[in-house]
Order: structure tokens, then C-alpha cells, then sequence
């Protein structure tokens, strides 16, 4: 049996814990609008992969390997911060997916479609009725929408 101070520092679970931050990181990225924002969930998911290889080569050694590999307790912690994170990935990931399309969104330029909402007053009012010519003077081009939550 090798001496206990001869052990080997078991770097894998730490290689996965900087892998599944970098897998967190990508999703960040995407919000960023960056050059590569195409690429960024599927870069996300990749470090997520491979975050994982990197905490089940770490935990073997750890759990498999006790008297070779020191930092048992640590590697497990590690490995669960690290599963965490890459839960968020892969959460991130698959939801991503769920999101609409945004080719039925309006364009620039593009009129919206008519709609009412009640004002302070509890009065509807529809979007055509603000639109209109009103008396001797030109319909607006545009029109600013704020939506009040209420008070506190």
C-alpha cells in the first residue's frame, strides 16, 4: 500500500466544475448579443458534456481509487456544485427550444394589429380609436404605449 502522502491530487472534478461554469457562461453570453450568438447554446452544451466526462473520471478515481487519488470528500462536493450547474445548461437548453419563432412577430414599420385596453378610468379604448383623425386634426403616425403596473 503506498504511503498516504504519496497520493496524487485528484484534478478532474475540478476540471468539470470549470467546464460546467464555462457552460453557464456561454448561456450568459448569449444575451450579450456576441458575433458567434448562433453557436453559443450548442458551445453551451458541448462544455456541459464534457464538464460531465471530466466529474464521472473524477468521482471513479475518487470513490474507485481511494488509496492512488486523495480529495474523496472534496470530489463529491465538486461534483455536485458542478451537476448543478450543468442542470441550469441543459434547463437553458431545452428551453430555448420551447421559445416561439419570431417570424410572426410585427416588423419595423409594420402595423400592429387592433387591440382594447381599459384606461385609468376603467374606459376601453382600442388602438384604432387613438389612430383616428380626430376633430380638424391629422390622425398620428405613431403612438407610445406605457404600461402601469397600479401604485404602491
Amino acid at each position: 500500500m503506498p504511503n498516504p502522502t504519496d497520493r496524487r491530487r485528484n484534478l478532474a472534478p475540478w476540471w468539470g466544475l470549470l467546464f460546467a461554469i464555462g457552460a453557464i457562461g456561454c448561456n450568459v453570453a448569449f444575451f450579450v448579443s456576441s458575433p458567434l450568438q448562433g453557436a453559443l447554446p450548442w458551445l453551451s452544451l458541448s462544455l456541459a458534456v464534457l464538464a460531465l466526462i471530466f466529474l464521472v473520471a473524477g468521482l471513479w478515481r475518487a470513490l474507485g481509487q481511494p488509496q492512488v487519488y486523495r480529495g474523496r470528500a472534496l470530489s463529491v462536493v465538486l461534483s455536485v456544485i458542478a451537476v448543478f450547474a450543468i442542470g441550469l445548461t441543459a434547463f437553458a437548453f431545452v428551453s430555448a427550444r420551447k421559445l416561439p419563432s419570431s417570424t410572426a412577430a410585427a416588423q419595423v414599420g409594420q402595423r400592429v394589429p387592433d387591440f382594447s385596453l381599459s384606461d385609468t378610468s376603467g374606459k376601453r379604448v382600442s388602438l384604432d380609436q387613438l389612430l383616428a383623425a380626430g376633430s380638424g386634426s391629422p390622425a398620428p403616425k405613431a403612438l407610445l404605449l406605457i404600461f402601469y403596473r397600479g401604485y404602491w
